[in-house]
């Protein structure tokens, strides 16, 4: 019994003289540094692209095989970074493997995005300490450096870093940094694009560099920077819309076509984005596309007229006229001001020998104060001529607008039957009067005449006229023959 304290004495001894031996050998033991970064980049790779969840249990299972590990649980604690669980394990990490640095470094990094400088210089001191000249240290401490506003020192240490470990967070991380830096763009592109040709998956850097790229007027190295970040988030319809404009700088339209048509499968429908697409589908020659991206328009924004106005243009020039007038009337409901829209459309009517449906869009270009169209007066005054509208509407009780009309319509019958001396039959009219005495609407009971110009007549005639206020309905009717 009286040996039992000393080997007590012994073992003790023992553990005192080999702790720092067995925590160099277990420092030994870690992976190398360029391993670890590595992972680390898996894991940030994961975050971006939503992988996350699987490599937690897949570290899991890691640490339950290798309970003696450190690193699988250094590894499931960075896939939180930089939240407070993440360096809840890292701080647990730290006291359990004293001789492992990298708990200590993710802390500092931590420490550093949370603004607590000062805790971050502490615990990467004590790293350095224990790993001198640890190149993941140097990194985290030249980030420590950028945060104090010592740029000097932190661009050092930063290629200090590099020199020990070329990895490509260190690299980005410089770029970064450079990128800040008043007169350092050309640096700064030089690093970040080589960081990203090792690791691409990398959306601030990504983002960098396509800035600088356009500051510097590269567009088409701005639009591949910008491909390989909407790569990293193929959901993401902004990303796709804001490529499209870089590819468009590029003189890329079929991929900027390829872009914005991503965008509006996901959801997009930013009218000015919409339109970007139609003209680019115009200028590639892609008419049907154009038509559906124009369509789409209309149904994303119900005030817009110009998407109807082009879509009348196409279809009038495949000879769909009513589809053409279709979109014509649309535009005109949309943008009632302009004076353009209904002069579109009644030139595109009288083409079709609708004299009346053309007066009556003249007219209502004629009032509309906007984008008026110098030659519309003269076109719409030729028109009355040839119905021989009175230059005073009618006015009076029903029959003395009857009477007042009929001297027309007479007059017109009979310039009529120069040109159609078989001209003949009946025209019967309904007029709906308002309170105030004014028409409403008319409308043709009955027309075996068949003369678009004696029916236009008869429609403007009591349209314009002034009838005894009170609602009223009269009924006019003619009868035409030619005289023996």
């Amino acid at each position: 019994m009286a040996s039992r304290p000393y080997l007590r004495l012994s073992a003790l001894v023992w553990l005192v003289l080999a702790a720092p031996a067995w925590g160099a050998a277990s420092r030994r033991a870690l992976p190398p540094e360029a391993e670890v970064m590595g992972v680390l980049r898996q894991l940030e790779t994961a975050r971006v692209q939503g992988r996350a969840r699987a490599l937690e249990d897949d570290f899991d299972e890691q640490a339950r095989e290798r309970p003696h590990d450190s690193m699988p649980r250094v590894y499931r604690a960075w896939l939180l970074f930089p939240m407070d669980a993440c360096w809840n394990e890292l701080k647990a990490l730290s006291t359990l493997y004293p001789e492992n640095p990298w708990p200590l470094v993710g802390m500092g990094l931590i420490y550093v995005r949370w603004g607590m400088l000062a805790e971050a210089r502490g615990v990467l001191a004590t790293a350095l300490r224990q790993a001198p000249g640890f190149a993941p240290a140097l990194w985290a401490e030249a980030m420590l450096l950028q945060a104090e506003r010592k740029p000097a020192e932190a661009e050092a240490r930063f290629r200090e870093a590099l020199a020990k470990l070329d990895a490509p967070q260190i690299r980005t991380a410089l770029g970064l940094f450079l990128a800040q830096q008043p007169g350092r763009e050309a640096d700064a592109r030089a690093e970040l694009t080589r960081a990203v040709e090792a690791w691409p998956e990398q959306p601030e850097a990504l983002k960098t560099l396509a800035r600088l790229a356009q500051a510097g007027n590269d567009v088409r190295a701005a639009a591949v920077a910008g491909d390989k970040l909407v790569a990293l988030k193929p959901r993401d319809r902004e990303a796709h819309r804001l490529q499209a404009g870089l590819w468009l700088a590029a003189a890329e339209k079929d991929k900027a076509a390829a872009s914005l048509e991503r965008y509006v499968a996901l959801g997009g429908a930013e009218p000015a984005s919409l339109w970007q697409l139609a003209r680019l589908y115009a200028e590639l020659g892609r008419g049907p596309d154009e038509e559906k991206a124009l369509g789409r328009l209309m149904e994303a924004d119900g005030r817009d007229a110009e998407a109807a106005l082009r879509l009348a243009e196409l279809a009038e020039a495949r000879g769909d006229v009513a589809a053409a007038e279709g979109f014509l009337v649309k535009a005109s409901e949309r943008a009632p001001a302009r004076s353009d829209v209904h002069v579109r459309r009644a030139r595109l009517v009288l083409k079709q020998e609708r004299f009346q449906d053309a007066l009556g869009a003249y007219r209502a270009a004629l009032a509309a104060p906007e984008r008026r169209v110098p030659e519309a007066e003269g076109e719409a005054a030729a028109l009355v001529k040839r119905f021989r509208l009175p230059a005073t509407p009618a006015r009076g009780t029903a029959d003395q607008v009857y009477n007042r009309v009929s001297l027309g319509l007479v007059a017109l019958y009979m310039e009529r039957l120069k040109e159609v001396p078989e001209l003949k039959g009946n025209l019967k009219v309904r007029v709906q009067v308002d309170e105030s005495g004014r028409a409403t609407q008319v409308a043709v009971l009955y027309d075996s005449l068949k003369d678009a110009f004696i029916a236009g007549h008869a429609y403007f005639a009591f349209l314009d006229a002034q009838y005894p206020p009170g609602q009223d309905a009269p009924v006019f009717q003619y009868v035409f023959r030619p005289p023996k």
